[in-house]
């Protein structure tokens, strides 16, 4: 089993090492789909690290469907595991702050471009994004449906990137939305979240496709500033510092 996943130098956080042994094995074709991985122990032991570092390996696998975990049966090589790439990776070891950063840089010009060109089957799709992940005070299962909400706010900033004219922009908005799904992400939303954030989130999705909707151009860049710094505020901390310091970097006047 040693030469199944061999260890490679160190990448990042420690179990960013791991990820990156599974992943060159599947590239030299050690690893092929629907192969199962050593549990947990035996790949600790062959990755030399800990059993901890990687339970945090397989989610991040998990999360980007490298891998599939079967409850009581392991974990297992995916198609797209299989074709996923290595150069993934810089971006998978992103920080979430660096992330929210490209983010807030790059998603209003995006929602500026999106003002005024959708259509009403567009909107209304997007619409229903919103409304399917806003779970409601009433919701008997809140904390089991953060996942799929968390998933559904990502769907809605993947999709409107598609309506923007632009592939590029659109492809690195889709490529940075993907990568928040990444673990550390994922865990800082889910142990920031409150029980009315799926409502506020919902609240500013509305807002941001609302100015879209309108031709509302630098409202919809506003409205998408303040929505991802909130988020940023939430997670971080300075709501009000992160909106002044891209606005400053935008030219913008304070207070404008």
């Amino acid at each position: 089993m040693s030469e199944l996943i061999p260890q490679v130098p160190g990448v990042g956080r420690k179990y960013m090492q791991v990820v990156n042994q599974v992943l060159t094995s599947i590239s030299a074709g050690r690893l092929s789909p629907g192969d199962r991985l050593p549990n947990e122990r035996d790949l600790a032991v062959e990755c030399g690290t800990s059993r901890p570092t990687v339970r945090d390996a397989l989610l991040a696998l998990e999360l980007f469907g490298v891998v599939e975990i079967r409850r009581g049966s392991g974990c297992y090589i995916t198609e797209r595991g299989h074709h996923l790439q290595n150069p993934a990776l810089g971006l998978l070891d992103a920080t979430p702050q660096d992330l929210l950063e490209a983010r807030l840089h790059l998603e209003p010009t995006m929602a500026r471009m999106c003002a005024g060109r959708l259509d009403l089957d567009q909107i209304r799709r997007l619409d229903a994004l919103i409304d399917a992940s806003d779970l409601g005070d009433a919701d008997p299962v809140r904390e089991r449906r953060f996942g799929s909400y968390f998933q559904l706010s990502q769907a809605f900033h993947s999709e409107l990137a598609g309506y923007c004219g632009n592939s590029v922009i659109a492809g690195m908005t889709r490529q940075l939305v993907d990568v928040a799904s990444h673990p550390m992400w994922a865990l800082l939303n889910g142990s920031s979240a409150t029980t009315n954030q799926s409502d506020v989130q919902a609240d500013e999705h509305r807002q941001i496709l609302e100015a879209i909707a309108l031709g509302d151009e630098d409202g919809a860049a506003e409205a998408m500033i303040d929505h991802l710094s909130r988020i940023g505020g939430d997670l971080f901390g300075g709501h009000a510092a992160t909106i002044a310091r891209v606005r400053r970097r935008r030219g913008d006047q304070p207070g404008h």
